[in-house]
């Protein structure tokens, strides 16, 4: 049985989203971009090209979801991205990659930002973002369509790209950088690393005869 990890409170942690349910979101989202585009409706086409573009930056950027809805399209210049962090005020600034790189420029394009514009706007106010809560809502209500039955949040995107970086590279000092914790055991926790993915990478390791 894996463990569940929980906090001193009792709540069950927010989890990593599993790729193919995070996957699955995102073609409900590409579904509804697409049926919008078909019925003429511009609004609800930017609506879930925006819903859309939180999962994947999300994905892929691991900020927190205050730093990822304050984004502006003057903080992506000469391909990479600067911000400061909300939480901490520590100022990130990358490179980002090709792919995500034209992925964004194209979000931006089709749906006509310009510097000083919020990369999620609202439908409420001008040029106003969306809140926490409703990033939150958009998340909940994508999850549940695709059945998803573990704990998720805002903080499932974060905790993916942290789970995916750590199995694809095994840098767990480079992840544990990446996200300001203090220590390596913290990240393992946080990416919800348990005895039984140590199992199966064991199992799997072999040298040859």
């Amino acid at each position: 049985m894996p463990r569940i990890f929980r906090n001193k409170f009792g709540r069950k942690t927010v989890r990593p989203f599993k790729k193919q349910d995070l996957n699955s979101m995102i073609v409900i989202c590409k579904k509804k971009v697409k049926a919008a585009e078909e019925a003429g409706d511009k609004e609800q086409m930017y609506l879930w090209d925006r819903n859309y573009m939180i999962l994947h930056l999300g994905r892929n950027l691991a900020f927190r979801i205050e730093d990822l809805l304050q984004l502006k399209v003057n903080n992506f210049k000469n391909g990479g991205v600067y911000t400061r962090e909300f939480k901490t005020g520590k100022e990130q600034s990358f490179e980002l990659h090709p792919s995500l790189r034209k992925d964004l420029e194209d979000y931006i394009n089709r749906n006509g930002l310009v510097d000083g514009e919020y990369l999620f706007k609202s439908r409420k106010g001008t040029n106003k973002p969306i809140t926490r809560q409703r990033a939150w809502q958009i998340i909940k209500q994508l999850a549940n369509q695709v059945k998803i039955s573990y704990v998720v949040g805002c903080h499932s995107l974060r905790k993916y790209f942290a789970r995916e970086y750590y199995e694809q590279t095994g840098d767990l000092i480079g992840l544990k950088e990446m996200l300001n914790h203090s220590s390596e055991t913290v990240t393992l926790r946080y990416i919800c690393w348990e005895e039984e993915d140590k199992n199966i990478k064991r199992k799997n390791f072999y040298l040859g005869g």
